[in-house]
């Protein structure tokens, strides 16, 4: 079995190094199993090469439920789990003080995942539908907490699903050094390092990469450059600007590179305009956007277009 995964780490890092790749992300935050496996059934059909996952085995039977409804097998695709640290807003749950909730709805507006919905004098929050993206936040009545993950047990859940990959994201204060060496040591796939500009200055940036190249030994991690966390409903150059000049930042490090936060269909096209390296993108908020409320055939034909869009 060992060898197994191996060959399959080897594998997509062959398809990394051949061809740009089109990742649907699911959210790290998304519980809401259902939507899950529609829109992997939706992005399945239409040729997306990967999928990134919320870190329960809830989430992973999902992915294979909607990859069996679409025809296709498990092995036509590559799939990463997430793990969120403390701090980083993909672990941030809303929560609603029924007391200080005024019953506006205008957070009902807001939510992308439609986590809000109405209860008796006030509104409540579906905790398993909710990204955390704090697109509803502004209101004294919200909060947020947080949903803590532990590395042995993600490292566990991907193993048991012969998971390719395990991205760890970084939005926190302090380098999380014991983390990246458990997933380094104890998982055969690819690590994957999100990463944004909330904490981290250029010099950090390269201090963070520097290290991993010394933890393992070469540069064959991903580093997803994650320009503004799930901000990606326009379909602005503006929107996905500050993801291809992270990716522009860290390109000469020699590692992979993905595009996300904030991405959509005017990613590559401005990657291009920049003469980047970049090996993937990876699309969230929009792709969701784009398909929701969509019969089938709409919804697939709308994630072709993206998907021929970003790996033009």
């Amino acid at each position: 079995m060992h060898s197994i995964i191996i060959i399959m780490k080897q594998k997509f890092l062959d398809i990394l190094n051949n061809k740009k790749i089109f990742k649907l992300v699911l959210g790290l935050g998304n519980r809401h199993f259902e939507e899950i496996e529609d829109l992997v059934t939706i992005y399945a059909i239409a040729g997306a090469d990967m999928f990134d996952i919320n870190p329960s085995k809830e989430a992973v039977e999902a992915v294979m439920r909607g990859v069996k409804k679409s025809g296709r097998n498990s092995e036509d695709f590559y799939y990463s789990i997430s793990m969120g640290l403390s701090g980083d807003t993909h672990v941030q749950k809303c929560v609603i003080d029924k007391d200080k909730c005024k019953n506006c709805g205008r957070c009902v507006k807001k939510c992308p995942q439609n986590a809000i919905v109405p209860a008796k004098n006030c509104y409540k929050v579906i905790t398993q539908n909710c990204i955390g993206c704090q697109k509803c936040d502004g209101c004294k009545a919200i909060s947020f907490t947080e949903n803590q993950y532990e590395v042995e047990k993600i490292v566990k859940i991907a193993k048991k699903y012969n998971l390719d990959c395990i991205e760890i994201h970084l939005s926190t204060k302090k380098i999380p050094d014991k983390e990246i060496k458990y997933v380094i040591e104890n998982f055969d796939g690819a690590l994957s390092l999100c990463l944004d500009r909330k904490f981290y200055s250029n010099e950090r940036v390269k201090k963070l990469i520097n290290k991993v190249i010394k933890w393992k030994g070469d540069t064959n991690f991903i580093i997803q450059a994650d320009g503004v966390p799930m901000s990606g409903g326009d379909n602005t150059f503006c929107s996905t600007l500050q993801s291809v000049a992270m990716a522009q930042l860290v390109q000469s490090y020699g590692t992979y590179i993905f595009m996300s936060g904030g991405t959509n269909e005017k990613t590559a096209e401005l990657a291009g305009m920049c003469s980047l390296r970049y090996n993937g993108i990876s699309i969230g908020s929009y792709a969701r956007k784009i398909v929701k409320d969509r019969n089938l055939a709409d919804a697939v034909a709308q994630a072709q277009r993206l998907i021929e869009i970003c790996k033009k």
